[in-house]
């Protein structure tokens, strides 16, 4: 599948205000990430969920501690991580 994600700036524009090629392509990043469907986006960054009371999180999440943690303190631990070699 392929998402794209563009928009169009006048040289005007970008003479009269502070806007930089890196907001531009940050914003750009941005709407592409929030339009793309879920099972793409996992295929791009790896997002897990934790959540101390699941069996699935208690296999994902090595650190007891940790574990216990989010637990005590009632939270879900939600991450996103891209590895770029």
């Amino acid at each position: 599948m392929k998402t794209i994600s563009e928009v169009k700036v006048s040289n005007e524009l970008q003479d009269r205000t502070s806007l930089t090629d890196e907001r531009i392509f940050r914003d750009l990043a941005c709407t592409l990430v929030r339009d793309m469907p879920l099972e793409e986006l996992h295929k791009l960054i790896c997002l897990t969920k934790i959540d101390p009371d699941s069996a699935e999180s208690k296999e994902i999440l090595i650190n007891v501690e940790q574990l216990n943690q989010l637990k005590r303190e009632r939270l879900i631990l939600y991450q996103a991580k891209v590895d770029i070699s």
